[in-house]
């Protein structure tokens, strides 16, 4: 399931959702199809191209962000501990050198920075694919302990989503009497987050990495607002991304507690 996820949000996320509808439309053009199947290629195309430009857009990507949503804030509610998720890793399969990604070394660092000090720590992350060597939340342990002098209390070495992360995590939590957190993550993954943590059974207040406020930097404003570049698609690829987790999350039950 890990694996036939990934490959169904690629076929409906851009670049490669209209760039299938540009090679449809290049075959119903190009090959016997008939004159009413071939009076489709132009439009096809036409929308085809025009979906591929403006999802490449800062303009798209920074409304696609922000139709994610925000994570609601719970009154009242005192964390017993700080819940930090990985973000991913990356590794050079001839060497077998791993090390955090951006994404997961931004988490810690906000953590480190931003969380209540006097809070003990929960690190969740752990191996995707079998030939990776370390667990997220060892990686992310070595970097807390080791350079930013803060002491992990508890490591989930199992996770592989970001539901495996709330159900394995409320699982060590609740056996050390822990049941309302500080969860760490990136604004636009909090809300999917907060929720399925809320969901294991846990209070949390959300501690983002971030805001929607940074979506539109001020080099990409005016007309360059619609000129499509790589850190747009890029951006509009992880909103996406987040936008059909959404939506498979809320159809989905929690999974099993699965041993690593």
């Amino acid at each position: 399931m890990i694996e036939f996820y990934p490959v169904m949000a690629n076929l409906l996320m851009p670049p490669l959702a209209p760039l299938l509808g540009l090679l449809l439309a290049f075959l119903l053009h190009s090959l016997p199809f008939g004159p009413l199947l071939a009076r489709l290629a132009l439009p096809l195309a036409v929308i085809s191209f025009a979906a591929l430009w403006v999802s490449a857009t800062p303009a798209f990507s920074a409304w696609l962000g922000k139709q994610l949503g925000t994570a609601p804030e719970m009154a009242g509610i005192s964390p017993q501990a700080v819940v930090i998720l990985g973000g991913g890793r990356y590794r050079d399969p001839a060497s077998g050198n791993e090390r955090l990604s951006a994404t997961s070394l931004e988490r810690v660092l906000w953590a480190a920075q931003k969380a209540p000090d006097h809070l003990p720590l929960l690190v969740s992350g752990g191996r995707i694919y079998k030939n990776e060597r370390l667990a997220e939340s060892q990686m992310m342990e070595a970097l807390l302990e080791g350079k930013l002098l803060r002491q992990v209390s508890w490591r989930d070495d199992c996770s592989r989503t970001t539901a495996e992360n709330a159900v394995h995590s409320a699982a060590i939590l609740r056996s050390a009497g822990v049941e309302s957190i500080v969860l760490v993550t990136h604004w636009w993954h909090m809300p999917r987050a907060a929720e399925v943590f809320t969901r294991a059974g846990l209070q949390v207040q959300p501690l983002p990495v971030g805001s929607v406020a940074e979506l539109l930097p001020q080099s990409q404003s005016g007309v360059l607002r619609w000129a499509p570049g790589a850190v747009a698609m890029l951006q509009a690829q992880i909103y996406w991304r987040e936008v059909l987790a959404q939506v498979w999350y809320r159809w989905r039950s929690l999974p099993p507690i699965h041993p690593c």
